[in-house]
């Protein structure tokens, strides 16, 4: 009989038989796929089974970006290699919102007690131990898979990405704790696509400074992205958060937030195909339900 490598819903490493295995990762990489769909497990294991995975991998580096010339550029080439069609891009050109909400965010310091002390193996590393939800958060949950759908390393990402990996660690903790885990506390089916990331072109992208996350939801309709973002907003303190809708890959919405240890600027920003959808700067939540 076939043995696999997986690991839980904390990262914890175990070896099981392929028939009794709850979901069989080969070097992380999702093999088989068959958890029951209950729980945020599920979810992870839906978004990775999606047939549009290559897709939405294939122009994640651009979430939240704010160069909207940078993100032109590379639609066209998305575009030149039959990625998304002119048919998606027009579908976004000419939407329009059903709702909308331009209440500002939350602003303040937030909760910046402590710092993450860094384990031999960085990813064992401890970032929070939740009173909250009861779910220990170490940088594996919150930077690999099966945890996230687009993994990467901080121990090796981080110098390339002119940060310390003590203050990626710090930034992870920070976003969990002031953001995260609240969020997971009032939407128990909230998961983690990426979180930290390596540098791309888009320079003020906060993810590589481990200060960012995208979140989506098992559970939610693509209206209740909307309302959940109205919760955020009004319970949540955070620097950016970004409401994110697409009509290219697998279509769902997610929402992008981020916390900053200096200092947050409670900014609300809807997105549709990686750029502000009422030009750059325009804040409010605009509802792309229909979209």
């Amino acid at each position: 009989m076939p043995y696999v490598q997986g690991a839980d819903v904390h990262g914890v490493i175990h070896v099981s038989d392929v028939y009794h295995s709850e979901n069989v990762f080969i070097n992380f990489v999702p093999a088989a796929l068959w958890l029951d769909a209950q729980g945020p497990e599920a979810a992870i294991a839906n978004a990775l089974a999606s047939p549009t995975f290559a897709t939405d991998s294939a122009t994640i580096s651009y979430d939240g970006a704010e160069n909207p010339t940078a993100v032109d550029l590379e639609q066209q080439r998305l575009l030149r290699e039959g990625v998304i069609t002119q048919e998606e891009l027009d579908a976004g050109k000419n939407a329009t919102a059903s709702s909308l909400d331009l209440t500002p965010g939350k602003v303040g310091r937030g909760n910046i007690a402590g710092s993450a002390e860094l384990s031999t193996v960085v990813d064992d590393t401890l970032l929070y131990d939740s009173p909250l939800t009861s779910i220990k958060y170490y940088v594996k949950t919150v930077t690999k898979q099966p945890n996230v759908i687009f993994p990467y390393d901080v121990a090796s990402i981080a110098p390339k990405n002119g940060v310390t990996v003590q203050s990626v660690c710090n930034n992870l903790r920070f976003l969990i704790i002031n953001c995260y885990d609240p969020i997971k506390k009032q939407f128990p089916d909230a998961f983690m696509t990426n979180s930290f990331r390596a540098k791309s072109t888009n320079a003020t992208s906060q993810h590589p400074l481990g200060m960012a996350c995208d979140i989506q939801y098992s559970k939610a309709t693509k209206a209740e992205y909307f309302t959940r973002a109205q919760w955020i907003r009004e319970n949540i303190i955070f620097d950016q958060f970004l409401l994110e809708y697409k009509t290219t890959g697998s279509k769902k919405p997610w929402h992008h937030i981020s916390f900053n240890s200096t200092g947050n600027r409670g900014q609300v920003l809807t997105f549709l195909n990686d750029k502000n959808f009422k030009g750059p700067g325009v804040q409010g939540l605009y509802n792309l339900t229909n979209v």
